[in-house]
């Protein structure tokens, strides 16, 4: 058990180590796309390099202080800031925003991935705490990327606009962006905190997409815990996000409390024997039940 905690905890360093080593260069972006920016009139210049700076600055904030708050603000502004440079490079590619696009890509990949992801949730965990983050499901996949980029084009538009003294359309869009602020980075939050836990009394499955309640089930009350390709008779948790699942089937049955949707507005408690959950790491969640 030691020998496979300090493997675990080896390979949290070296994917955090690894991110801060790759977010410190991503400092270097605004001097790679300085001659892009040349090309810009001053008051664009400026918005861009500020932009540039403010984004990276909050990057690196978030990867020096790991938690669940900073998974979500990384996974929100890595990508702004790939898409700036993305939109550099495109529009008038040279060497450097080639290089800035790419090195801003190496980071949103790490930031979305599954290893640093668990990092970020476990940094934030209570004593005996293990926390596996859970899949995203895919139809809410497709709705938070849709709410995303629409909120981002409005800002980099309505901004832009700005800039270039377009008042009206660049105000409404400004406008639109600013409203978006206070609710959508707590709507995208709760994906942040969907995990499976397990401490030394038992299981929990902390899901407030999915779940109205947490679902918290007895150690004892677990009879097995298996990775499944196919649905089969347990009650789907998961939110739909695909095969294969960590299928977890009890002693008894047990109670959970489905979420509220349009046609359960209070949502609706069905009775377990077994169910299905789909952790982002399939094999660290065996690991997490068995230990």
């Amino acid at each position: 058990m030691d020998g496979r905690n300090d493997s675990i905890t080896s390979e949290r360093s070296s994917i955090l180590v690894a991110t801060r080593v790759l977010v410190l260069a991503l400092g270097s972006c605004a001097p790679l796309v300085s001659n892009r920016l040349e090309t810009l009139d001053a008051a664009e210049r400026l918005t861009v390099q500020s932009t540039i700076w403010a984004t990276w600055a909050v990057v690196l904030l978030c990867v020096l202080v790991p938690s669940t708050v900073s998974l979500t603000a990384l996974r929100l502004v890595s990508p702004f800031h790939l898409t700036l440079c993305v939109v550099l490079a495109v529009s008038n590619p040279d060497t450097g925003s080639l290089v800035a696009a790419v090195l801003s890509a190496i980071v949103v990949v790490l930031s979305l991935s599954a290893e640093l992801g668990h990092v970020f949730v476990q940094t934030s965990a209570y004593g005996d705490e293990r926390r596996i983050l859970l899949r995203c499901p895919r139809a809410h996949l497709a709705v938070i990327v849709t709410m995303w980029s629409l909120w981002v084009a409005s800002g980099i538009v309505g901004v832009s606009a700005l800039v270039n003294r377009s008042w009206v359309f660049g105000g409404i869009l400004t406008a639109l962006a600013a409203l978006g602020l206070p609710a959508l980075p707590r709507r995208f939050h709760r994906y942040s905190r969907r995990w499976l836990v397990s401490v030394p009394a038992g299981i929990v499955v902390h899901d407030h997409v999915v779940l109205a309640e947490t679902a918290m089930f007895a150690r004892n009350s677990i009879d097995a815990a298996a990775l499944v390709a196919e649905s089969g008779e347990s009650a789907d948790l998961s939110g739909g996000t695909g095969r294969p699942w960590l299928e977890i089937t009890l002693n008894d049955f047990d109670t959970v409390v489905r979420a509220a949707t349009p046609s359960t507005p209070g949502g609706s408690a069905i009775h377990v024997k077994s169910f299905r959950i789909r952790p982002t790491r399939l094999t660290a969640a065996i690991d997490v039940l068995s230990s």
